[in-house]
């Protein structure tokens, strides 16, 4: 069985969302060192995943976010996390990615 993602049930799993900063950006690489912008990671706050920041990979598409202001409840456009193993010495480990195709402000007249 190939498993590809998890789509999670994002109230359950990471509750009220809210938006944090832009804390990377990942380049195609080029010969003059620039490169192509081909996706953004950004950090957005859970009143559920306390223990750390939850780390949002969106495609360089979705844009920078200036729109949305710190703190600001958000939600995420088709999120999908992958599931990354590694080995350490003899140790395996997962490591978790949160992959989303945009973040937008969260509408609150729902």
């Amino acid at each position: 069985m190939k498993l590809d993602y998890i789509i999670p049930k994002v109230r359950e799993t990471f509750g009220r969302l809210e938006f944090g900063k832009m804390t990377a950006e990942t380049r195609e690489p080029s010969r003059n060192g620039n490169g192509r912008v081909t996706s953004r990671t950004f950090s957005v706050y859970s009143d559920i995943q306390r223990a750390d920041n939850i780390e949002i990979i969106l495609p360089a598409v979705a844009g920078v976010k200036t729109s949305i202001k710190q703190d600001q409840p958000i939600e995420l456009i088709n999120p999908r996390v992958v599931a990354i193993g590694y080995r350490v010495d003899n140790q395996a480990f997962v490591k978790y990615e949160c992959y989303a195709d945009d973040i937008v402000k969260k509408d609150l007249s729902k």
